[in-house]
């Protein structure tokens, strides 16, 4: 991508992810997010989504007007975005591959980060042990040097190395966190043990991203192919192999649900063809209707 293909990018992913805040999820992220239970801070004025058991009565009587408990963590929050950058994530057939809908939530969750005043860094993986990392940070400068690194990466290897970097999330980063883990994790080994000591020291959030070709398998039919063995080949889709095909992929993706609730570990898998705010709205309010009231 040249300078002027990434500033594009960079504008046009900025005004999606503005609207996508100006929707509702800047609110919901604040509200979930937020330090349950942390010291008192200050109060601040009512917005439309904030959580009404943080309201102060007092002081919104007094004044006339909503108020609410600002808590002294929610202005200190630490927000670290893991990203997968292999070669599988530039798989697309819609309107988007799995990297560009990566980036699109990744921009998202830094926008909304920052303009609740949290914290926020970058991490970059690929295979074997290939990890880029941006510590967290505050101020729009600093969101927009995060998507330019995101947008100009080298998507390389072949299989994500979830292992190595759910390693380095445990012991590398050292202030406890919310991490949100972003990649098609179907192709990678995820195991338990790596996920629970993780979610043990961090809030750890996976959020998967795939190709409606890849949950629902080719369209029947014949299809051309290449390869080194057979430079114009061409395969054939019957509908029982379709069949058998999304099956195993529903059986694989209800594993890792399955490990991954195990784990203590929220998630939720996006279609590059749908609506990402959507779904992670639903999960902000899943887990805002966790949270114990005060």
């Amino acid at each position: 991508m040249d300078l002027k293909e990434l500033i594009q990018s960079i504008h046009l992913i900025e005004i999606r992810t503005r609207k996508k805040l100006q929707g509702g999820l800047a609110s919901s992220y604040r509200n979930v997010f937020r330090g349950q239970g942390m010291e008192f801070a200050e109060v601040r004025e009512y917005v439309s989504g904030d959580d009404v058991r943080l309201i102060d009565w007092n002081v919104s009587a007094r004044f006339h007007n909503l108020y609410v408990k600002q808590l002294m963590e929610e202005r200190e929050l630490s927000i670290v975005i893991a990203v997968q950058c292999t070669r599988s994530m530039n798989f697309g057939t819609v309107h988007k591959t799995k990297f560009q809908m990566a980036a699109e939530v990744a921009a998202t969750l830094i926008f909304s980060a920052l303009h609740s005043g949290d914290r926020v860094g970058l991490v970059l993986y690929s295979a074997g042990d290939a990890v880029t990392y941006i510590p967290p940070n505050k101020g729009m400068n600093h969101g927009f040097l995060l998507l330019n690194r995101l947008l100009e990466q080298k998507i390389v290897g072949d299989v994500p190395s979830s292992y190595e970097v759910l390693r380095f999330l445990t012991y590398s980063l050292k202030k406890r966190s919310v991490v949100f883990l972003i990649g098609d994790f179907i192709y990678a080994d995820m195991h338990t043990e790596t996920l629970a000591a993780v979610s043990r020291r961090h809030d750890l959030i996976c959020i998967g991203v795939l190709d409606a070709m890849e949950t629902e398998g080719p369209p029947d039919g014949v299809f051309p192919f290449r390869n080194e063995a057979c430079p114009r080949g061409f395969t054939g889709v019957s509908p029982a192999t379709r069949e058998k095909y999304r099956s195993l992929v529903e059986e694989r993706l209800a594993e890792l649900k399955i490990l991954l609730r195990t784990s203590h570990v929220d998630s939720i898998f996006l279609q590059t063809h749908a609506a990402s705010e959507q779904e992670l709205h639903r999960l902000f309010m899943e887990r805002i209707h966790a949270i114990p009231p005060h």
